[in-house]
């Protein structure tokens, strides 16, 4: 993590990470990277059948057919899905897309995290609606985009 943070109860779902600091519009949060392993979306694809608890809980799209797994020790597992989140994550780099105050839970869009299939859906939390996860290509294209229109317009970003 690149930003304080608390892991404490969530009113998403179950336990939720939490700014313990205000954080600036376009900050690097964390990098879904790091000391994690890659794999493919088959071998990804094969956890979520078989339920393979690692690949369940910390598997995310990195970029195109590959994904991150590992890390349940960092915090930033706990960062919820939401709809409307206030976390852009792109080939696993993770920003603020909007100021953040202290005490503020984090939230990312899943569908940019899990794959198309029906193997992993689960409901939405907030609306009771199906989360299905958009294409590699999709999901490269939109974050990218996002990416863009979040980090061009702020003079002088270092991240």
């Amino acid at each position: 993590m690149f930003i304080q943070t608390l892991v404490k109860p969530s009113n998403i779902f179950g336990r939720g990470l939490f700014t313990a600091e205000p954080v600036r519009k376009g900050k690097i949060v964390c990098c879904f990277t790091t000391g994690a392993k890659i794999i493919t979306e088959e071998q990804f694809l094969q956890g979520i059948r078989d339920e393979t608890h690692v690949i369940v809980r910390t598997g995310t799209r990195y970029a195109g057919q590959y994904f991150t797994v590992g890390n349940e020790d960092q915090p930033y597992t706990f960062i919820n899905h939401s709809l409307e989140p206030n976390l852009l994550c792109h080939c696993g780099l993770v920003i603020a897309l909007r100021d953040l105050p202290a005490d503020e839970e984090m939230t990312i869009d899943y569908r940019t995290l899990i794959d198309e299939t029906d193997l992993g859906i689960y409901n939405d939390a907030k609306s009771g609606e199906p989360i299905r996860g958009f294409s590699a290509k999709e999901t490269l294209l939109r974050t990218a985009r996002q990416l863009i229109e979040l980090v061009e317009p702020i003079d002088g970003w270092v991240g």
